[in-house]
């Protein structure tokens, strides 16, 4: 059984959807489609809620201490983390240099990872 559902868009996308040969179809598959998803980042709630961003403890961690640059480079990663919703920031030691390597996390999932070296910081993307 089909039931009718009416709702207003844009003009252009209207347009656009008149072209198409099973509009009924079409629209029925694009709404499966995204509703089969949780946004990652609202987990299907359809609004981000602000969290503060965790970062691990320097001390308990034993890091090295930051010079201004590094000092610098982690308050923009700080910042990007806020940006892209990430809920943590593990920071551990590097091996062989004297920064410490970060990885960039949403719940479980590993959205970035890199060393931060106090003049220069190395990301690489998960």
């Amino acid at each position: 059984m089909k039931t009718r559902v009416t709702f207003r868009i844009g003009a252009d996308l209207a347009e656009s959807l008149r072209t198409l040969p099973n509009q009924t179809a079409f629209v029925e598959e694009a709404l499966r489609s995204a509703l089969g998803r949780t946004c990652p980042a609202c987990d299907g709630q359809g609004r981000v809620q602000w969290k503060s961003v965790s970062v691990s403890d320097f001390k308990r961690a034993s890091l090295p201490r930051l010079d201004h640059d590094g000092a610098i480079q982690l308050k923009g990663l700080v910042r990007l983390a806020r940006e892209l919703a990430a809920s943590k920031l593990d920071l551990g030691k590097s091996e062989g240099t004297s920064g410490f390597d970060f990885a960039l996390k949403r719940g479980d999932s590993v959205m970035m990872r890199g060393t931060l070296q106090g003049r220069g910081t190395t990301f690489h993307p998960n």
